[in-house]
Order: C-alpha cells, then structure tokens, then sequence
C-alpha cells in the first residue's frame, strides 16, 4: 500500500507518464521548445519519463530508496504568527516578500501587490477527498490578503495552480499564464489574463512580467502531458529599477539559467525551489535539489535569493526540514554568504532594500 500511495502522490505532483518519442532537433532554434501538439524541455530527454508500471518496477528494485518514503514521521515546519495588519501598508521603498507556504508568496514593491502560483486549499489534488495533503496551513487565509494586482502561474500542477483558489481570486487581479493555460480560468469566468510565450512580456501599470525557460511538464490528467506550457517569472518594477525572478518549480541545466541571467538579470531577489528532490534518479529533471538551487542563484545573478516548495506538502522522499539544512551546506561548499540565500518560517516577512541599480554581480 505504501508504494501505491507514494506511486498516486508522484503522478500528481512528479509525472509518471512515458512522453513519445522526441525528433532530433536544434534547442537554439526559434521556438524550439514548441511541438506539433504541445511543449518539450530543451536540455533533458522528456521521451525518457517513466511510465506508470516502470517507476512502480523501479522503486521496488532501486536500493537507494529510503524505507519510510513518504510515510516518515517528520517534525513540524517552523511557522510564526502572521499579522494581516504587517500586509497593508508596506514598506513603499523596500522589496517586502511573504511566504504563505509551498510556492505561493505576496509579493509588495511600490505599492503593487503579487501572488505567485496562490494554492490555499487543503489538498493539492483534482479531488477533495484524495491527494496530497497540506503538511503546514496557509500562513494567512486568502479573505485576509490585501487586494491583489496581478497572480503569476508557474505551471498547471495541482500544488501550483489551484482551481478553487482561482475562483475565489476571481477577475479582479491580472493573470499571467503560460501558453495553453487559460481555458481553467475562461471556465471560471475569469478574463482578465496574458498568456506567454516564453520570453514574452506584459506589463501591468509600470510593471513587465516576462515568462522565462524552466525544465519541467505539465498535466492535469492522464492524456494532457506537454500540452500547456510551464516556466519561471521575472518581475521588473519600472518605476524603481528592482528585478525579481520567481523560480515555479524546475529541474537544472546550466544553460537556461545563464541565459536568463544575461538577458534580463541581475535580480534584486529570487524565490528559487529548494524541496521535492528525492529521490535523486527520478526527481533530477523535474525538480532541483538544494545544491542546484545555489547553481540557478549563481546563473541568474542574484544578489539574494529565499527558498520555498518546501514544508507545505510532503511529497517526495527527503524529510522535511532537510532541504534548508542541505541549501546551508550547499552555500558553504559554493564560499557563499549565508545571508545569500535564506529560507524563511511560514509566515516569515522578508524586507529587502534595492540598490537603485539591481545587482553588480556578475
């Protein structure tokens, strides 16, 4: 059963479905992440995603697979008291981050206020009564959220993109989608969207939001794997020159990240996914693990980064509180500063003031 279970909880989260074969093709080329009927990633094999029997095959023969999987008995995610009152009237001049858990943050820069991939349900599952379940409560209930501006969506899994969230957030905010997302919030009656391609922009007001390359998938289902596409956010606030990158939930390669790096950073402050990572041989190209968090902190140009898709649902194998621990080792054997790149308790504020110029690192 506990095979099962795990097996149930990594299809939502993790895909266990075998892609078709993938033509060669030339990843430099113009819209070469585009395929006849969907998306693909450029730097990792997506025809080599195990299938549903293989990986249950596989997570009974791999012997680094730890016993208790999913089933560990882990301590409680540190948490403190949120003060909805510390959300209404920010710091105008400093970057004021938010972590509401997972990878849903408030963001709040010169009077705009942004959520990223918002998920407040108990369950990040297609069903209310089945799926993985919230590990850590919301840091604040969504009624208690100042209102919001703009929601940017990294991709369409269930713990990023959350239907009955959606609803309650309704029209008033803007949305800023990947390609081929829309039709869930169109169903919601929900109209007031930008879907992109990868590095394409929309602006809201004074702020751009430009769609940057991340290695992942997407699917809903069982028949809609790569149909829509997936990414990560950069986030310019014009009117004070501060650049934000919000990091979705990828995998590594040494390319993408550099190459936002150079195109839109250096970046004021990142939000990059430190968690989910276990076990190593199926999680590596889909999801990064600490040591290549620091990696994509590096190749972007970051001046300081905070970690998240953590602690909110058990998803995968590492306990829970060894992402942070590992993101500190991690920084050591990088000769990084530890105030490089913290993590926060949910519910933890972080206030960060901008140089009037982002970043001088290269």
């Amino acid at each position: 059963m506990r095979y099962l279970y795990l097996l149930a909880v990594l299809c939502l989260t993790s895909g266990c479905a075998t892609a078709e074969e993938t033509t060669p093709f030339d990843p430099k080329a113009p819209k070469a992440h585009h395929t006849a009927d969907g998306f693909r990633n450029l730097y990792v094999d997506d025809a080599g995603k195990k299938g549903l029997f293989t990986f249950l095959f596989d997570v009974r023969l791999k012997e680094d697979w730890p016993d208790e999987g999913l089933l560990i008995e882990n301590p409680p995610t540190p948490t403190v008291s949120l003060d909805p009152g510390k959300l209404t009237k920010p710091d105008a001049s400093a970057i004021q981050v938010t972590w509401i858990g997972h990878s849903t943050f408030l963001i709040q820069h010169n009077g705009k206020n942004i959520l990223t991939d918002p998920i407040f349900s108990d369950r990040a599952s297609p069903f209310s009564f089945a799926g993985p379940r919230r590990y850590t409560k919301p840091a604040i209930a969504l009624k208690d959220l100042p209102p919001i501006d703009a929601v940017i969506i990294s991709h369409n899994h269930y713990d990023h993109m959350d239907a009955d969230t959606i609803r309650q957030l309704g029209n008033k905010p803007k949305w800023f989608l990947p390609l081929k997302n829309a039709d869930l919030f169109k169903d919601a009656g929900i109209t007031n969207i930008a879907e992109l391609d990868w590095w394409e922009n929309s602006d809201l007001a004074s702020v751009t939001f430009t769609l940057t390359p991340a290695q992942h998938w997407s699917g809903r289902g069982l028949f809609d794997r790569f149909k829509a596409l997936w990414g990560t956010w950069a986030i310019r606030f014009e009117d004070t020159n501060v650049n934000l990158w919000f990091g979705g939930d990828t995998g590594y390669n040494n390319i993408q990240f550099k190459e936002i790096g150079e195109k839109l950073g250096p970046f004021d402050l990142s939000l990059i996914p430190i968690g989910a990572y276990a076990p190593r041989w199926f999680m590596r190209a889909s999801h990064s693990d600490p040591a290549e968090a620091v990696k994509i902190h590096q190749d972007i140009r970051s001046r300081q980064s905070i970690g998240m898709h953590w602690g909110t649902f058990v998803l995968t194998s590492e306990p829970v509180m060894e992402p942070p621990k590992a993101l500190e080792k991690a920084l050591q054997e990088a000769n990084l500063p530890e105030n490089s790149f913290i993590t926060l308790p949910i519910g933890g504020v972080q206030k960060y003031q901008p140089r009037t110029t982002p970043g001088q690192q290269k």
